[in-house]
């Protein structure tokens, strides 16, 4: 089993740009209440640095997916580890090597298919944690593996072996001994074959992929019922006294009404908790005698999700999407629009009083990756007792100027915000990105200056912002304080531009206006169609198409494309179609025999987060190359 096939039999769809980070204080949420505020906001994210460079390392273990912690006492409540706690992590596919400190480029010198690493502490501290990556992984080679648990001086967990089509074909149950409470990896011992599969030919049902202990003496074991017509992942679940937690016999399946020993119990419907979820997920007790359940939506996409349910199976209420993550879009010209997210899941153990640290993993479709920025996991933290900011107007925007470092706006200007193209915007190379700037606003050339914004930490290709309140100014300026992720000091900005808010009316916004784009080849310069300063898109293989990520559900009424500009190369035959999922596609507009350099076209409005452009046909018949050529794609909502 190689990286680059780590569950990519599961849906992809690398998507949205930014992730969203918010501070405003706001009331507690009641848990008895709604689990968004009344104008629909989320529970407050933002990004746990501190977790996520725990494991950005420079050699030996260099890079896994399937993050799950556990803690080796045994107690897994929210903040329950201490300084003196152990947590043992599991790993799935792992890379072994060195990297190079300034490209972030590595040396693969080995590869297993699970591994794992100790942590003393309750905090990320590279010092107190140590990697385990036996030659044969930790666990044993050849499958991939699930989530774990203590139960006195024993670890256990499962894990499955794959069929050709990478779905499960045996789930086996592992234990490792914990010898002074720290697993001995060298007598792991493993029954194969144990009773938590189901394959009907419909459907495949495996738990395990997610561990709660309950407050009523019973583990609830998580699994998820994959619909093989199509590959919808949901949330099914078991339970067992923590005592028989070896005896897979006394594993009790819900039904949707009872517990059954009969996991084909699992396979209806009505044992179904929640739809369309990852295939590896975690459900945690919070505050209030709810659980949260936290998944990454369409098993591979960039939308984090929670659902809140009454216990532990349920009922959940609906999904709510807290957390967009940004790296398809940050390493889509690294990975040719290859980057995907999934397997988000919570680690109450290590999270403290009133938020939950949460993971991800990132990878690359149908290649290894370039860098280890790519195949380590993420973490951001979720307060539990604070909504995310007011969302942000639309961004129907303007550009003033682009061009250097100091702008003249040519006269005293409402300026909203501002927008940086940085080295990675056009190579990928994410290394040469801008990390510490500030942006000065002054009304003469000589001053007097001051800082309207201010920005640490960037990696992000592009830099998209608004300033709280508009800010009056004739010049903006960009002063550098760090220009790369290394001691390299070149600045290199492509672009710098000034944003005004559009005051007309009739200015109707792009949707589609620097969304992220998939497409089928040439995905390098497929972000040029929604970005209106780049350049052609030119796409040699037949049947083109691209899709947009709107990044939520908007309502469309009109479009544009602009094609080649000439007669015969421009774009004869296409359709615009949508999606709620990025895989069953709804054809809104057909175009036949198109000559124009242009097409702006009305169509009954639809409501969808995916909008893609199908080419059927891409040039005259008598051209023999077969070439998309497209400048720009605009998609607008109704007046």
């Amino acid at each position: 089993m190689s990286t680059v096939s780590r569950r990519t039999f599961l849906r992809t769809n690398a998507a949205l740009a930014a992730g969203l980070s918010v501070s405003a204080a706001l009331p507690a949420p009641s848990w008895s209440a709604p689990t968004t505020s009344s104008s629909g906001r989320p529970l407050r994210a933002t990004r746990a640095d501190e977790w996520t460079q725990l494991f950005d390392r420079r050699s030996g273990w260099i890079g896994a997916d399937g993050i799950y912690s556990v803690p080796l006492d045994g107690r897994d409540g929210i903040g329950s580890a201490t300084p003196g706690s152990r947590t043992a992590f599991i790993f799935s596919d792992t890379r072994i090597g060195t990297v190079d400190p300034d490209t972030l480029t590595y040396r693969q010198t080995g590869f297993v298919n699970n591994s794992s690493a100790v942590l003393v502490g309750n905090r990320p501290d590279p010092a107190g944690t140590t990697f385990v990556v036996p030659e044969n992984g930790a666990f044993g080679n050849g499958f991939w593996m699930n989530d774990g648990i203590a139960i006195g001086d024993t670890l256990y967990a499962t894990g499955f072996a794959p069929d050709a089509d990478w779905n499960a074909a045996r789930v086996d149950l592992i234990a490792v001994p914990l010898a002074d409470g720290v697993p001995d990896y060298t007598a792991v011992r493993r029954t194969e074959d144990v009773r938590l599969l189901v394959r009907d030919g419909t459907y495949i049902v495996m738990f395990g992929v997610g561990i709660m202990p309950g407050t009523d003496g019973f583990v609830y074991v998580y699994g998820y019922r994959n619909t093989l017509a199509g590959g919808q992942k949901d949330l099914v679940c078991a339970r067992v006294r923590r005592e028989e937690f070896a005896d897979i016999a006394s594993w009790r399946f819900w039904s949707g009404t009872t517990w059954s020993p009969d996991i084909t119990v699992s396979v209806s419907d009505a044992a179904v908790l929640h739809a369309d979820v990852s295939t590896e997920l975690s459900v945690t007790p919070i505050p209030g005698g709810r659980y949260l359940l936290v998944y990454l939506r369409n098993v591979n996409s960039t939308g984090l999700e929670y659902a809140i349910g009454s216990s532990p199976i349920g009922p959940f209420g609906p999904g709510v999407r807290f957390y967009n993550c940004p790296e398809p879009y940050v390493y889509e010209a690294q990975t040719a629009g290859g980057t995907y997210c999934y397997n988000a899941k919570a680690h109450p153990s290590l999270s403290e009083d009133g938020r939950l640290l949460i993971s991800y993993n990132v990878n690359r479709l149908g290649a290894d990756p370039l860098t280890t920025e790519i195949y380590r996991p993420r973490f951001v933290w979720l307060d539990l007792h604070r909504f995310a900011d007011e969302p942000s107007a639309p961004r129907a925007t303007t550009d003033l100027v682009a061009g250097g470092r100091v702008l003249d706006l040519g006269g005293l200007r409402t300026v909203s915000g501002y927008r940086i193209k940085h080295a990675g915007y056009e190579s990928g190379q994410t290394a040469f990105n801008t990390r510490d700037f500030t942006v000065e606003a002054a009304q003469r050339s000589t001053g007097p200056w001051r800082p309207v914004d201010v920005v640490t930490g960037n990696i992000h290709n592009l830099t998209d912002r608004r300033f709280p309140h508009p800010v009056p100014a004739r010049y903006l300026r960009l002063t550098v304080q760090r220009p790369t992720q290394s001691d390299d000091t070149t600045i290199r900005v492509l672009e710098f531009a000034a944003v005004a808010a559009v005051a007309a009316v009739a200015d109707v916004p792009d949707l589609a206006r620097y969304r992220p784009v998939l497409a089928s080849a040439e995905n390098t310069t497929a972000h040029h169609l929604t970005d209106p300063t780049a350049g052609l898109w030119i796409n040699p293989s037949p049947n083109a198409w691209l899709s947009i990520d709107l990044g939520a559900d908007r309502t469309i009424a009109r479009y544009t494309i602009t094609h080649a500009g000439e007669a015969d190369l421009n774009t004869r035959d296409f359709q615009l179609q949508s999606s709620n999922n990025n895989k069953q596609w709804t054809t809104r507009d057909t175009v036949t025999n198109n000559t124009a350099p242009t097409t702006a076209r009305e169509v009954p409005p639809f409501t969808a987060r995916y909008v893609r452009l199908l080419i059927t046909r891409p040039v005259a018949d008598p051209i023999p190359e077969k070439t998309t050529r497209l400048h720009s794609l605009t998609l607008h909502p109704p007046t």
